[in-house]
């Protein structure tokens, strides 16, 4: 082969070469990026089981968030629906449980489960006969399920059949010894008895086997509050309200047994942070006006939205039920002698801030309900002799 044509064809493989190289760094240039296998999206089951691990940790609020995923993922599913319900209800949110109570109902309304919730939820609400139709109903379709025979013996204590419930509470103890209900069911039904020691017994009893349950921390402070132990009520209500640290009701609680135990420093931070979350509530605005008024805070009682606050709110539920506060009806409504406390108190604390003109009509109410209420009639007389020369 001559030079000339060995030196063509080097150069035609030359060419080849690097045409290949440029078709190579195109393609890879237009060709999308690899990416990764795309991460699989957790399943209910496994949003479930987070959910358990963080409500066995304490972490209430995260439990909720994880069992309200799973529900999400598989809301036809009804055995969704019970977690969710009894974390609500037991952490006192009794209005969101009973919403998702009727929705898992609508899916499976002959559930034990669910009906046994039905029960507990109903009785809660005051719908006593219905509370223990489910109950019943409940049981006989899962005879062996302790904690059904709880709800039931809730129903069957308020029903005033002590009987009946001593014996549901006691057979769901003897069904499910490890499963807190019981226990919790047990112990109201002491408490309605008035044995109160029984009933604490029991309340830490269910404690000791889940002491994340908001309520049954709620149920030992009022029954040690009964029997005079005032240290055990408070770390009890401490401790619902470390579970619930946002929770309206159960601030108020403690912020009202701080005043009662004469720490009204305490109380009025309590108090205040539990009207900050709701400002609505008259027994909030109550108990804060009744501190306020301790630790002579005057100018903060007279404002609009504290003691004449909770007066008007007071007012709208009495209304709402057909009610009102007079002569004839203040032995029989406790909340009208409420009522007429709020209203003195409101005179005073203008006619120390020197406003007589403000007082008297707050007076002139406490007495239109209460004709013999000595502190209205004390504070008129202040103001009759501020205004005597």
């Amino acid at each position: 082969m001559s030079r000339r044509r060995w030196l063509f064809w080097l150069a035609l493989d030359l060419l080849a070469v690097a045409a290949l190289v440029w078709l190579d760094r195109s393609f890879s240039a237009s060709s999308p990026p690899r990416l990764s296998p795309p991460s699989p999206t957790p399943s209910a089951e496994i949003y479930a089981r987070q959910a358990e691990a963080a409500y066995r940790s304490g972490q209430l609020e995260a439990a909720e968030r994880a069992y309200r995923l799973a529900l999400a993922l598989e809301p036809e599913n009804p055995a969704r629906y019970p977690p969710l319900i009894r974390l609500l209800a037991f952490s006192h949110r009794l209005e969101e449980a009973a919403d998702w109570l009727e929705r898992g109902r609508r899916l499976a309304p002959e559930d034990p489960t669910l009906l046994g919730l039905t029960a507990l939820i109903r009785d809660w609400q005051g719908r006593i006969d219905e509370a223990i139709q489910a109950g019943e109903r409940a049981v006989a379709l899962a005879p062996d399920q302790g904690p059904l025979y709880a709800y039931l013996a809730e129903a069957y204590a308020d029903a005033h059949r002590p009987q009946a419930a001593l014996a549901a509470a006691q057979k769901g103890v003897t069904l499910a010894p490890d499963h807190p209900d019981p226990y919790r069911a047990l112990g109201y039904v002491y408490e309605t008895l008035g044995r109160y020691a029984e009933a604490i017994a029991q309340y830490r009893a269910a404690l000791n086997r889940d002491p994340h349950l908001v309520v049954v921390w709620l149920a030992l402070g009022r029954n040690a509050l009964a029997l005079g132990q005032t240290a055990a009520a408070l770390e009890a209500f401490q401790r619902a309200a470390a579970l619930r640290p946002q929770d309206p009701r159960i601030l108020d609680e403690l912020g009202w047994l701080y005043y009662n135990l004469g720490r009204t420093e305490d109380a009025q931070e309590t108090l205040t942070r539990a009207w900050e979350q709701d400002p609505t509530d008259w027994r909030i605005l109550y108990h804060l006006g009744v501190t306020l008024y301790a630790r002579r805070r005057y100018e903060d009682i007279v404002q609009a939205d504290r003691l004449p606050e909770g007066i008007r709110r007071l007012q709208e539920r009495l209304a709402a039920e057909g009610k009102r506060c007079t002569p004839e009806t203040l032995s029989a409504e406790p909340r009208c002698a409420r009522l007429v406390e709020m209203a003195y108190l409101l005179g005073l604390s203008h006619y120390y801030l020197g406003d007589c003109a403000a007082a008297r009509p707050w007076f002139q109410m406490a007495l239109a309900i209460s004709p013999q209420e000595e502190n209205a009639r004390k504070g008129l007389r202040l103001c009759e002799g501020a205004r005597s020369p």
